[in-house]
């Protein structure tokens, strides 16, 4: 009882303590968040107390004094740009315990007097400096406060937890004040926490910002071209008031995400809603037509079956290219230990590490319906901070600075691959531009190595996993504008997703603005999201769909965008020339011209370039093609799982694509027929029931 009762005495005492700023901090936190007060001051509840057990490095410490704030004192740090933001800090370290759970919101008061000032804040084990929230903002030239929350994954004793700022993003002066930690336990919901980062805006956000004019007229002449429809009569004289419906089913740029493979086509952990949205995003049968496996294809995922066997991996591969989407390849290599097999580490000698990567390339891009069907692969990942391999190599016979071996593995990879395009993938550039620590010196000096040994290299992929601070839209232009100019080289966004702590809407905005400037670049050719659903993503906040799959505002930005303000849907009546035309964005359409008398004719078409394409009244297609006829039988006619197609190739000379359409004429699944072809398995496991119609 004593005991109990000292506990008590000292636990009122501590709160009784707390000085005037943490008193008006918990009284705003409540007023203006309807929080209730805190169970614990994770940090001291004084500021006296608090500033003096700061810990500061890197560049020098200046104590100022504030007014006007709810605070009065706070630290001024001058640092100078260095190679890691973390190489200069402002930190404290926990005076209370933390328990695993526990809902905390870390505080903090910033200023800079310096332009475009910058600073990560941040909660961190102080030995593995494993992170419970790490978000980079940027600080302006008055006091805002900053909050931050966290849901302990770890228990914390006193004196084990960091909680402070990284500082070495430039020469730069940052005053900072107030910090606290308020622990609320499990008295509120962590969703209930509030997020102050003061990064509802970012450079380009602006509905006049000029780079949006360019972008328009770039769009424009990019990713659109002329339809002409020509319609004649029996006669071949043009026929007027024809109706012809131009119908776009695909876009040619490839809009996509990534995948876990035994979610989908009856996979071990199989979820019809995630696959159906894979294929269906807006309820009008308008899914992604690129997709990447998110680790199925990673060399230890590879080798190890993570979540699917080869088998299942290339079974996939085929219900994916059944319904007319592409599959990126990604990575053969990630040169550091962490991302390897078990075998390939520090121990291991050069002699063996490259046998064990030839062998590898070797098993994957040669394994049937796989390795040879992505329409690109990743080669190496991340080359620019990942130097194990590198290193182990360097000063060997042959080997210089060991990246020499970055050369061999795109030339052994073209080998066995020829008709995908190879890549480097990497994060420095699009998600990090606005540091001046962004790598992206180092990482074209990689790729100028690479050129300089003929590497085959000939894509390049643009991470963007965006901070709580998103690079400025006029500044990644910058950087695609860059690498175009430097290399010509083909280029898609490759992992985009953005931090949980920037604002809803202003996350709608930057998917918006982002997907627009990276569609106008002539050097893009896709954009893929790193993951499209909660449920399934590696740091909860996916672009598109909330756990419970209800959209949220970047995903209603992201089909606006390609299935709304990109997207061809038109009705068009023809001329006296017997002409009816459309600019229209480029990708695969059904055009249907209603003869009249009943009769109509539909094509299936890749509009990629002005195209003219001629009908006449009998509904006879008329172009410079030889037109073949198949004889086609199907079976079983009444399909559960699969439909066989076959047919007399006699005099078939190819290629021609077959095509799978339902009731409405929506494509469902398509495949490229080549002159040795006979037959066709379409895989209908996933169709909806009702019925389909075969076209080629």
């Amino acid at each position: 009882m004593k005991n109990n009762l000292l506990l008590l005495l000292l636990f009122t005492t501590h709160l009784s303590a707390q000085d005037a700023y943490h008193t008006a901090l918990s009284t705003l936190l409540q007023t203006t968040f309807s929080l209730p007060a805190p169970v614990q001051w994770v940090l001291p509840n004084t500021e006296t107390a608090t500033l003096a057990s700061s810990i500061n490095y890197g560049g020098s410490t200046t104590n100022i004094t504030v007014s006007g704030q709810p605070f009065s004192q706070a630290r001024q740090r001058v640092v100078t740009l260095q190679a890691n933001a973390w190489d200069a800090g402002h930190l404290y370290q926990n005076a209370s315990a933390v328990s695993a759970g526990d809902k905390c919101l870390v505080i903090i008061w910033l200023r800079s007097p310096t332009a475009n000032a910058k600073v990560n804040i941040f909660a961190e084990n102080n030995v593995t400096y494993s992170k419970e929230v790490l978000s980079t903002v940027t600080v302006g030239s008055e006091w805002k406060m900053y909050a931050a929350p966290f849901q302990s994954q770890s228990a914390y004793a006193a004196g084990a937890l960091n909680i402070g700022l990284h500082l070495a993003f430039g020469n730069q002066t940052i005053e900072i004040g107030g910090a606290a930690c308020l622990n609320y336990k499990n008295t509120v919901f962590y969703t209930q926490l509030p997020v102050l980062l003061n990064n509802d805006t970012y450079p380009g956000q602006e509905p006049d910002a000029a780079w949006r004019a360019d972008a328009a007229t770039s769009i424009d002449q990019l990713r659109k071209a002329n339809l002409t429809v020509q319609v004649s009569n029996t006669s071949g004289q043009p026929m007027s008031d024809a109706q012809v419906q131009v119908e776009m089913q695909q876009h040619a740029f490839k809009f996509g995400t990534a995948v876990i493979s035994n979610k989908f086509n009856g996979g071990s952990a199989y979820d019809a809603t995630y696959e159906g949205k894979l294929l269906d995003l807006d309820g009008n049968g308008h899914g992604f037509n690129e997709l990447v496996f998110e680790n199925d294809l990673k060399w230890p995922g590879w080798e190890q079956h993570w979540y699917s066997s080869q088998a299942e991996i290339a079974s996939d591969v085929q219900w994916l290219h059944d319904r007319g989407i592409s599959i990126r390849g990604h990575n053969l290599a990630w040169p550091g230990w962490a991302y390897s097999p078990n075998d390939i580490n520090a121990n291991a000698t050069p002699a063996y590490i490259k046998s064990r990567i030839r062998a590898h390339l070797q098993a994957i891009l040669s394994y049937p319906g796989v390795g040879t069907e992505m329409i690109d692969w990743d080669v190496l990942n991340e080359i620019t901070t990942n130097n194990d391999y590198a290193n182990r190599f360097a000063g060997t016979p042959g080997y210089t600075t060991g990246r020499e071996l970055y050369a061999e593995i795109f030339k052994q990879a073209d080998s066995l691959a020829p008709n995908s395009v190879l890549y480097l993938n990497d994060y420095v550039a699009i998600e990090q531009g606005d540091s001046p620590t962004n790598g992206i010196a180092t990482w074209r000096s990689r790729i100028d190595e690479l050129i300089a040994a003929d590497a085959p290299l000939e894509g390049i992929g643009f991470q963007g996993h965006f901070s709580a601070s998103p690079t400025g839209i006029p500044r990644i232009k910058e950087i695609y504008d860059e690498f175009w100019n430097a290399y010509g080289l083909e280029a898609k966004v490759t992992e985009y997703d953005i931090d949980k702590l920037v604002p809803a809407q202003t996350q709608a905005d930057y998917m918006r603005d982002f997907l627009t400037v990276t569609f106008a670049h002539p050097s893009m050719k896709g954009f893929l999201m790193w993951g499209f659903w909660d449920g399934a993503h590696w740091t909860g906040n996916a672009p598109i769909f909330r756990q419970d799959w209800s959209l949220k505002p970047s995903g209603e930005a992201f089909i606006d965008q390609v299935f709304n303000q990109w997207w061809t849907n038109e009705t068009l009546q023809t001329n006296l020339s017997g002409n009816a035309s459309v600019r229209g964005f480029k990708g695969k359409y059904k055009v249907t011209v209603d003869c009249g008398d009943g009769l109509s004719q539909t094509r299936y078409i890749d509009l990629v370039s002005d195209t003219i394409l001629n009908f006449n009244a009998l509904c006879l297609v008329k172009t410079d093609e030889t037109q073949q006829v198949l004889k086609f039988a199907a079976t079983p006619t009444l399909v559960r799982d699969a439909v066989v197609l076959n047919w007399d190739n006699t005099g078939f000379s190819g290629p021609t694509t077959l095509r799978a359409t339902d009731a409405l004429g929506r494509l469902v699944a398509e495949q490229v027929l080549d002159h040795t072809a006979s037959s066709h398995t379409f895989h209908t496991n996933s169709w909806p029931s009702g019925a389909y119609f075969f076209i080629y």
